[in-house]
């Protein structure tokens, strides 16, 4: 049984961002977390440890395992943004 995309779904759908595994994209999310974390009056001790992680495996050129922990840490800030 196939999924059949019409016109009509797709137009509904939001557009994607295109991501890579590249030191630029994780330079970009450690702008993103480190400005999130900055606005939050209190992030998740997790967070700080998944950052710091995140951008040690970046610099080392573990790019795939520095982009996972630095998403991982953005879920979690914008999670506590949103509430229980």
């Amino acid at each position: 049984v196939g999924l059949a995309i019409t016109p009509c779904s797709m137009a509904k759908q939001t557009p994607l961002m295109v991501t890579t595994d590249t030191p630029q994209y994780c330079l970009h999310l450690l702008d993103k977390v480190s400005e999130l974390m900055r606005l939050a009056p209190t992030a998740p001790p997790e967070v700080s440890s998944l950052s710091t992680e995140g951008q040690r495996m970046c610099g080392q050129g573990q790019t795939r395992g520095g982009i996972m922990r630095l998403r991982r840490a953005l879920v979690l800030l914008k999670r506590q943004s949103l509430g229980p």
